[in-house]
């Protein structure tokens, strides 16, 4: 009866890990991503039950559905908030970047699913309830296709040379914006950043709640937009409201960034007193793609 035991165990230990990593399918490593605080399980309601790999890695569709009626969220908890619900804390790892200069991204995708990623520099806005959104201020590149394997992987990007209001920790995030239309799921990662020289947050943001859309969680958290390709561009709304999709260009066998800066990226930067690039300065989560972008080949890690 040993044997029958110790297979048991094992077979135990198996679906443990199956059933942790299930909805593992990736996310951003570097810069510093947020991990899951106290606050978060606190205000999260029945997620508060979740790994806090499955609330790292998950699609955020899937993690809405977790939402109990008799396990209710926090009023200020909003998953959809592009940040999958995420936000600035005191004691956050935060990483200092420098405008104009080049900087390491990379990855994890446990589960390819093609699709976009969107790499934005995004401001936290809050509205009468104190529910956080955030909403996208720059778009820094596109990598599309993306996802097509799985395993680690990065890329170069660079920082805007017209950076503003991002001095302060808590005043922006990068976020890393990976959604895919054939799986219909979205991956987003923030990362807390000051860039050196942008200068603080002049006012605060502050929107008038509005309804959830079609995305929404049974909690009533904002949908989460949707990422336009980088060959199309697409309109797109905040974080509280729905969104029209670009389908991704069919996959290419090299994955290319673009970028929505016109300056060579250089190693060392300008200071930010040197002549902006043209990003477009924008409102949505997800962001729109720029009109005016240069391509850029994908450093491997």
């Amino acid at each position: 009866m040993q044997p029958t035991g110790i297979v048991s165990l094992a077979m135990v230990a198996t679906a443990a890990v199956l059933f942790t990593t299930a909805d593992a399918h990736g996310q951003m490593l570097v810069p510093d991503y947020r991990q899951i605080s106290a606050k978060f399980r606190k205000d999260s309601g029945a997620l508060s039950q979740a790994g806090d790999q499955e609330l790292q890695y998950a699609p955020v569709e899937n993690l809405s559905g977790r939402s109990q009626k008799d396990f209710p969220e926090a009023a200020t908890f909003n998953l959809m908030n592009g940040c999958r619900g995420t936000v600035y804390e005191e004691g956050n790892n935060v990483t200092t970047l420098k405008a104009g200069a080049d900087f390491d991204v990379k990855w994890i995708i446990q589960a390819p699913h093609p699709g976009t990623m969107k790499l934005s520099i995004v401001k936290p806005s809050e509205d009468s309830t104190g529910k956080i959104t955030y909403k996208n201020y720059k778009t820094i590149l596109t990598v599309d296709p993306f996802a097509q394997n799985g395993g680690e992987d990065g890329t170069t990007a660079t920082m805007p040379t017209d950076v503003t209001g991002c001095d302060s920790a808590g005043d922006c995030a990068l976020q890393f914006y990976w959604h895919s239309d054939i799986a219909n799921q979205t991956y987003p990662t923030c990362a807390d950043i000051i860039v050196s020289g942008s200068g603080a947050t002049n006012t605060k943001v502050t929107t008038a709640p509005t309804a959830s859309s079609s995305e929404t969680s049974d909690a009533g958290s904002s949908a989460q937009t949707t990422p336009s390709s980088n060959t199309t561009p697409s309109t797109e709304e905040s974080a509280d409201g729905s969104s029209a999709q670009t389908t991704p260009t069919a996959p290419s066998s090299n994955t290319t960034p673009s970028t929505n800066t016109t300056p060579t990226p250089a190693t060392e930067a300008p200071e930010a007193t040197t002549a902006p690039s043209t990003p477009t300065t924008e409102s949505s989560v997800a962001g729109e793609s720029d009109t005016n972008k240069c391509s850029r080949r994908m450093r491997r890690h």
